[in-house]
């Protein structure tokens, strides 16, 4: 992969409601760099900020946040100094930042290396609370990019596998395929809840969602279908 820096990032913002361009890095104790971008939703309590989705990017890696690195223009979002603290990482200016994104493209050639890969993930999905662990695969033009549900104490300010997958997905600037692969091991019927179904619409329209039942059984529904009557409105892009 190539270095990046926060112009580039900031080309990657999906902010069609605010036009704000809202970018970091956070970098890991292992110094891998994971990029950030705003990621808005016309379903506002659902907007995802740069340095929640940087930062969940790198606790899904299985990695331990070490430094958020922002530029000299960057307004501070909401909740960025809680986040700052919560992780106890260090808070570093510098525009000048370049940095080669850590790779989390995979490949993977056939249903059976998809449902192993998803039960491998659910081992590191971070569900202290709920002991529920969710994994998703989202089919890019460039490989899969992995996603699992992350917990927090704060119940509230946890993202599901789906929202992990698909912030990280636009923050590598890629556009989401055809095929969005869900697996949960404890659930009797897995579907993506109602937040995510309004995420999920709003990026990836015309993708299906491929349900993995249990190692034998799936079902593929589109995201039109998981969200009949949903609310979309080109009234609200400034």
């Amino acid at each position: 992969m190539n270095k990046i820096n926060f112009e580039t990032l900031e080309s990657r913002v999906y902010s069609p409601y605010s036009n704000k361009n809202s970018v970091c890095v956070v970098q890991s104790d292992k110094e891998n760099c994971f990029p950030g971008v705003l990621v808005e939703n016309i379903s506002y309590p659902l907007t995802i900020t740069s340095i929640q989705s940087a930062l969940f990017s790198c606790i899904a890696n299985s990695e331990k946040p070490s430094k958020v690195i922002i530029s000299d223009t960057y307004k501070k979002e909401a909740l960025f100094d809680w986040w700052v603290s919560y992780y106890d990482i260090e808070v570093i200016v510098d525009s000048n930042f370049e940095f080669i994104p850590v790779d989390l493209y995979e490949i993977h050639d056939d249903q059976v290396s998809i449902l192993s890969r998803l039960k491998d993930l659910c081992e590191t999905a971070k569900v202290e609370n709920s002991d529920f662990p969710v994994s998703c695969l989202i089919q890019t033009p460039n490989g899969y990019i992995p996603g699992v549900n992350v917990e927090l104490k704060s119940w509230e300010l946890g993202l599901c596998a789906e929202r992990v997958a698909i912030s990280r997905s636009i923050a590598y600037g890629e556009l989401l395929g055809e095929v969005i692969h869900i697996y949960a091991p404890k659930s009797d019927y897995v579907s993506p809840c109602g937040a995510c179904r309004q995420v999920l619409f709003e990026h990836a329209e015309h993708s299906t969602t491929r349900l993995f039942q249990n190692e034998h059984e799936y079902m593929d529904v589109t995201v039109d279908q998981l969200l009949p009557y949903h609310f979309k409105s080109d009234s609200l892009k400034k």
